[in-house]
């Protein structure tokens, strides 16, 4: 452009100097031939340049429609994303929402538009979002691309997992912050289930041995932290396997699902039930100052399971076998405890059954 304009500005020159030339008098020939010669090409050079800013402002219309055409794909884009997208500013105000995310939290997308991020994050989250926005706002650091997983509260409903990841970016000299929202309930609903399948009973709902292998290990270690007694029990249950062989699986399933909720209600919320293996039960009641309050909880078992259980038209009577070993008298591991609470349990079936025997050597 500055160079047409410098054309422009020598063609201009020129026709004044052919205006001095032309009020020369008297006029001789050569000299108007001259002017007419130059006349032409003073012409000629506006019209090359008419040519040149028609060229360029064609050049120019189609880098505009390029521009339109990449703006309606680049929010084409925005819009069709199965995942969130919000564009926020150093605050975490927000100033453009995608559809998905609208639709993730129940609102349209223009009402999103200067609303604080942190209003759709739960009251126990926000303190870690405030923490993320002074990092980025530091003068001093720069922030990678980080990504978290959490959960928004949408304007209905309840909160939803999400994973997000943040990038910074800068628009004319300020702050802007991308935002990808992702919605992974259904991973962490997988996940559960992988949990619960590796660690819960799938009859009793009860814990299972691997959950034990990794919980008493930190109760002991408590324990000794805390100079508490922890009690580790083995339940066998009395005449299970005579019911089991006579009524069918179908029916000691059953009482099995039934004994396990009536010893977790003999329980505190402290203490741990896990199921062994077929009709033997763990029992670990950590926390403890006196042994009497095992006594009491074995006590509250043993009631609990005299009342007859109802199952497909029968009326069923069961009772348990309790070994009981203390931490640390009778061991300080895992591995002894558990052997000497089994041992007790034989000491307990060896002295009429329907009792409860502390381990002695």
């Amino acid at each position: 452009m500055n160079i047409i304009v410098n054309r422009i500005e020598a063609v201009q020159q020129r026709a004044l100097l052919l205006q001095q030339r032309a009020s020369t008098l008297p006029v001789h020939p050569e000299l108007l031939a001259q002017a007419l010669n130059d006349l032409s090409l003073v012409l000629e050079e506006l019209r090359t340049a008419h040519e040149e800013l028609i060229q360029q402002n064609n050049a120019l219309a189609d880098y505009r429609q390029q521009l339109e055409t990449e703006r309606h794909r680049y929010q084409d884009l925005f819009n069709l994303a199965p995942d969130g997208y919000l564009v926020s500013d150093a605050k975490g105000v927000i100033q453009a929402g995608n559809v998905a995310i609208a639709a993730l939290l129940h609102l349209s997308q223009e009402s999103l538009v200067g609303k604080p991020m942190v209003l759709f994050l739960p009251v126990k989250k926000r303190r870690a979002f405030y923490a993320l926005l002074a990092q980025i706002n530091h003068p001093t650091q720069s922030l990678p691309i980080k990504t978290w997983e959490t959960q928004i509260v949408p304007r209905e409903g309840a909160a939803i997992d999400v994973a997000i990841t943040v990038s910074i970016s800068s628009e004319s000299g300020e702050a802007r912050l991308r935002w990808l929202v992702r919605d992974i309930t259904a991973k962490k609903q997988t996940e559960a289930k992988i949990h619960r399948q590796a660690f819960y009973d799938q009859l009793t709902g009860l814990p299972n041995r691997a959950f034990l292998d990794i919980y008493l290990p930190k109760v002991l270690a408590q324990g000794d932290r805390q100079q508490n007694q922890v009690a580790v029990a083995f339940l066998d249950l009395d005449k299970f396997k005579d019911i089991n062989d006579s009524l069918g699986h179908g029916v000691g399933d059953q009482l099995l699902h039934q004994v396990a909720q009536r010893l977790t209600h003999c329980l505190r919320k402290e203490d741990l039930l896990v199921r062994w293996g077929g009709d033997e039960f763990i029992l670990v009641i950590s926390r403890l100052t006196a042994t009497e309050s095992v006594e009491r909880t074995c006590d509250r078992i043993l009631e609990s399971l005299q009342l007859a259980f109802a199952i497909d038209n029968h009326q069923l009577h069961i009772g348990t076998s309790i070994g009981i070993a203390l931490f640390p008298q009778n061991g300080t591991d895992p591995t002894t405890l558990l052997r000497h609470s089994d041992h007790a349990l034989y000491q307990a079936k060896n002295q009429g059954r329907n009792t409860y025997r502390f381990y002695q050597a």
